[in-house]
């Protein structure tokens, strides 16, 4: 299973991108490839990630929409036996979805040609703008973009925030991905009109051409190189493209072709760009994903907190694509896009059935599991004070919370004061790992602004001494 898994996982595009469109969770261009996505997600985390993430009752009413799974009168008292004899007696395949587009060499050559060549002329002209693109979030309205490329001032028209461009770049590429032609063409290309965005170059790496479109008047016009193969570019008076550069295949393929801009000497007059801003509210950090049994829309703070970095890896058997916390947060946004009536079909009922007993009978031994995690602080702390010098220790977050561990609870251990050098701090982490690696101890060093704003707050929240 684990190598079906990686041999399907491996597939997805370097860098694909994770975008909030009206609401949805989009990955790489596709509502299909979310799909997709969460059952990979699932099959190498189980199914318990997603089940702890919506209350049990409503899981049990999914089944019943989706497959006519029997009614339970009432949970507690249920051994769930007519469930299970269901469940094991019904002939179903589950939905399997499928990639809608592959990877290629000279798509991802061409991209990367575009972008050092914006990345090249930023550095020659720094009063013209700057470039960013890939996995960059550029955020236009309630939606959250991936292009290409994009190449912004951060004055007037648009802000660059820590975290995402805010409003409309200068320029935007888009690369057309064959089998998401929809996406990029239409869907896409209407946001960007709606906001605003002046230039819009959309790339077909395989029949090599560019597509123009300059903003005129609320709506998209096509515009075309001269007779000399020169592309003016209207958002920034000055600053010619030379297309046709692009498609001169070298050694190393395509992405060394850089020189593809021309500059007037009036441009470098330009005022400086403004400076970037801070971009995430760190006081509105959400606790809880908003799901039901129908689509829930996701709000852009929402999206921006919880989205990780689009890098797809793969370790110990299991996707992982921002650590821990970036699997959680795809994991319940793709819950809130599809809508649990959906999520389900993606398993054999027999599979939701056998974890959601589990998932139940965990609840009913969570004083256990919190007495171990205690023992288990216990002897962290013992560690830390005999190996380390600690002298103040605490614990934080799940297990001081009335409500049950679930499957995404963290251990934390919070330290003031301890007196340990940097080179041993790796030392550290590898003793915590030794004594406990499921649950994972996370250990908060509480000095010198050491923290992140998320674990201030769980500090703040409150802490037990021990």
């Amino acid at each position: 299973m684990a190598a079906a898994l990686f041999e399907e996982y491996r597939q997805w595009e370097p860098r694909a991108k994770l975008e909030l469109i009206d609401g949805k969770l989009v990955v790489s261009k596709s509502l299909t490839h979310s799909r997709l996505l969460l059952q990979q997600l699932l099959r190498g985390w189980g199914l318990e990630a997603a089940i702890t993430l919506a209350p049990e009752t409503l899981w049990w009413q999914a089944l019943s929409a989706a497959f006519a799974a029997p009614p339970i009168a009432d949970r507690d008292a249920s051994d769930f036996a007519q469930q299970r004899t269901w469940a094991n007696t019904l002939a179903l395949t589950p939905e399997a979805p499928t990639f809608q587009s592959h990877w290629h060499w000279k798509r991802s050559e061409v991209r990367e040609g575009l972008h050092m060549a914006f990345f090249q002329l930023s550095h020659q002209h720094q009063r013209l703008g700057s470039v960013i693109g890939g996995s960059f979030v550029n955020r236009l309205g309630n939606d959250a973009l991936m292009p290409d490329v994009m190449f912004y001032r951060s004055t007037g028209r648009n802000q660059l925030d820590n975290y995402y461009l805010d409003g409309a770049a200068e320029v935007v590429v888009e690369c057309i991905t064959p089998g998401c032609e929809a996406h990029d063409l239409q869907v896409k290309r209407s946001r960007y009109q709606a906001a605003g965005v002046p230039e819009l170059w959309t790339v077909d790496s395989e029949r090599e051409t560019i597509e123009f479109q300059c903003w005129v008047n609320g709506t998209y016009e096509t515009r075309f190189a001269d007779a000399h193969g020169r592309y003016a570019v209207s958002s920034i008076p000055g600053l010619t493209f030379l297309p046709d550069r692009l498609w001169v295949k070298q050694d190393n393929g395509y992405r060394g072709n850089w020189d593809l801009f021309e500059v007037s000497p009036e441009l470098d007059s330009l005022p400086r760009p403004c400076s970037e801003k801070d971009g995430i509210d760190w006081h509105h950090l959400p606790t809880q994903f908003s799901i039901g049994l129908a689509p829930e829309a996701i709000a852009f703070a929402d999206y921006l907190y919880w989205v990780p970095e689009s890098k797809f890896e793969m370790v110990d058997g299991k996707p992982w694509i921002g650590g821990k916390a970036g699997i959680r947060g795809l994991i319940g946004m793709l819950l809130m896009t599809l809508g649990l009536v959906d999520v389900v079909r993606l398993f054999h009922p027999q599979q939701w059935v056998e974890a959601l007993i589990d998932t139940r009978t965990q609840i009913q031994h969570d004083a256990q599991r919190k007495a171990e995690w205690w023992a288990l602080a216990h002897r962290a702390a013992a560690l830390l004070r005999t190996e380390y010098g600690a002298t103040r220790l605490a614990v934080a977050g799940d297990l001081l919370k009335t409500t049950p561990l679930n499957f995404w609870s963290e251990f934390y251990l919070v330290s003031w004061d301890l007196p340990i050098e940097a080179q041993t701090a790796h030392r550290l982490y590898d003793s915590l790992r030794a004594l406990s690696s499921d649950p994972e101890i996370c250990h908060l060093e509480n000095d010198d602004d050491r923290l992140y704003p998320p674990e201030q707050r769980l500090v703040e929240a409150g802490v037990v001494e021990i």
